[in-house]
């Protein structure tokens, strides 16, 4: 009638569960590694925000030095450029607002690795294999200074 087919997953090979010292460390990790990627691509929207500011503020000068082209290109440009640096600004504070909320969840995973927030009774190595899976994986470093 019908099969049933179980997979078998070799026990030696690391699975598809990161090392997390307990279940609320990996709750508290993956909120803090969303905020983190958010705060990396917000970072680099800022990064072509400033090009582009630089750009339209430089094709805004042109048609001054060369005035065949004409002053309605230049005040075309100067329309853009204020466009351009209202994005900016808007992309630069939510950058920053990004910026103070994962500086406040590193800290807190941070500090919570400090005191060994783990499920074992007895010392075990769980927040160095922890710190250690984050580097590697994320090339995040869990330890006290400043974020990339």
């Amino acid at each position: 009638m019908g099969t049933l087919c179980q997979y078998v997953v070799d026990k030696t090979v690391e699975g598809p569960n990161p090392p997390f010292p307990s279940a609320r460390m990996a709750k508290l990790f993956y909120e803090f590694l969303g905020r983190y990627n958010e705060w990396k691509l917000v970072r680099r929207q800022e990064t072509i925000g400033i090009f582009v500011v630089f750009l339209f503020g430089l094709l805004a000068l042109i048609p001054w030095f060369y005035p065949e082209i004409g002053i309605s290109v230049s005040i075309l440009m100067l329309i853009l450029l204020f466009f351009a640096v209202k994005h900016y600004i808007k992309l630069n504070e939510k950058a920053s607002h990004l910026y103070v909320n994962v500086h406040i969840l590193q800290h807190h995973l941070i500090g919570k690795l400090e005191v060994g927030f783990c499920d074992h009774r007895e010392p075990c190595q769980c927040v160095e294999e922890f710190r250690g899976y984050v580097l590697k994986k994320y090339d995040i470093s869990l330890d006290i200074g400043s974020l990339r």
